[in-house]
């Protein structure tokens, strides 16, 4: 599967005011990585960096910060997945 829809279970608003209700996540590319790479300086930046680029509407990290745990952490789950 290389794209997944994801219904958030909390629904939340970006720094720019945008509701975002569902994602749409690709499974990541070796240039995802190394681009989140050169932007986090910790794991956490790295990852956030990562998420950033394989979903749809493309979010920051200041948008994500806003996001459920719970909805953050089914989108981990898929990544952690797509290694397979």
């Amino acid at each position: 599967m290389s794209e997944q829809k994801l219904q958030l279970k909390y629904p939340f608003k970006t720094g720019l005011g945008v509701e975002v209700a569902e994602l749409t996540l690709r499974r990541p590319k070796v240039r995802d990585l190394k681009l989140a790479q050169r932007h986090g300086k910790d794991s956490a930046s790295v990852e956030l960096a990562m998420i950033g680029m394989v979903c749809e509407p493309k979010l920051t990290p200041e948008d994500m910060e806003a996001m459920d745990l719970a909805d953050y952490r089914a989108i981990t789950t898929f990544l952690e997945g797509s290694s397979d």
